[in-house]
């Protein structure tokens, strides 16, 4: 028979109120703490390109502000030549300043709150997950427990209040992917270890559940994991939040979903501003090329 296995996961300690509570004011507290980061993220961006060719006319600055939003990758593929119908504001745009007035880019919480009526899916996802997760846990390291093994108790009432957490990337450069969506089934999501942990900077864990929380098709990665130190091995078994990415070099975890989220809502202290300088004055001199064969 085998021993019991230890799982920390203090959140299971309070009431179904208190869990509610507490992932509420969670949530308001990142939604709050995103908003400010979002709005710093773009006026310093808007700034940017305000800065450049100071003398050239207005049309240039908009036609940049267009390519970089098109953007999908860090790499300009196309530059696009400024249409205010793409982007439905009530009044027509000729300067960035307009734009600024105008735009709501800037607003957004980062937040995708459930609909109502939505309890029943939020159910039976869940349910869906925690099955997945289950069939590729480890059973060499948890033996009978990954039968019964449950979701982590935060993450689980997270779901219940939002349908996942996003960093617009209003940057261009960083494209951290969301968190906690259900854009690929629970099955994609909880995929088997080996193959899973072939996109996790887990060094140094011992990793026996799991699922991908996150992926954006631009090599960057959140996963779930159930693991322990493996210098550690008396000590119980932890939920983390590992991310991935590759782009920037950028790993690392977290213990707490907590600290995860004050992490993901802080990007205007971790973008690569230099990275962003760079690619403002690439993009000056790619729309002043267009502008000026279209002038010919």
């Amino acid at each position: 028979m085998d021993s019991p296995i230890e799982i920390e996961d203090d959140f299971k300690l309070l009431t179904p109120t208190e869990e509610s509570e507490a992932m509420a004011d969670l949530i308001a507290q990142f939604a709050d703490k995103m908003l400010d980061n979002n709005k710093r993220i773009f006026s310093r961006v808007l700034d940017m390109i305000g800065a450049t060719d100071t003398k050239g006319n207005k049309t240039l600055h908009v036609d940049m502000l267009a390519t970089h939003l098109a953007m999908e990758t860090p790499e300009i593929l196309e530059v696009m030549s400024w249409n205010g119908n793409d982007f439905d504001l009530p009044g027509k745009i000729t300067s960035l300043d307009d734009f600024r007035a105008q735009s709501c880019l800037g607003n957004i919480p980062g937040t995708h709150p459930w609909k109502s009526g939505s309890s029943d899916y939020v159910t039976r996802f869940l349910q869906s997950l925690e099955t997945a997760v289950r069939k590729n846990a480890s059973r060499e390291l948890l033996g009978d427990a990954a039968e019964t093994l449950e979701l982590p108790a935060p993450f689980c009432e997270f779901f219940k209040h939002t349908g996942g957490v996003t960093y617009p990337n209003l940057d261009r450069q960083i494209f951290v992917c969301s968190f906690g969506d259900t854009i690929s089934s629970a099955q994609e999501q909880a995929q088997p270890l080996e193959k899973m942990c072939e996109r996790v900077p887990s060094l140094g864990f011992e990793v026996a559940a799991g699922w991908k929380a996150g992926d954006n098709d631009q090599n960057s990665w959140i996963h779930y994991l159930l693991c322990k130190e493996v210098d550690e091995p008396d000590e119980p078994w932890e939920w983390r939040i590992f991310i991935n990415n590759i782009n920037f070099q950028d790993f690392g975890y977290y213990d707490t979903l907590g600290d995860f989220l004050v992490w993901y809502s802080g990007a205007f202290d971790w973008v690569d501003w230099d990275a962003v300088q760079s690619h403002v004055d690439d993009l000056c001199g790619k729309c002043k090329e267009a502008l000026e064969v279209d002038e010919e």
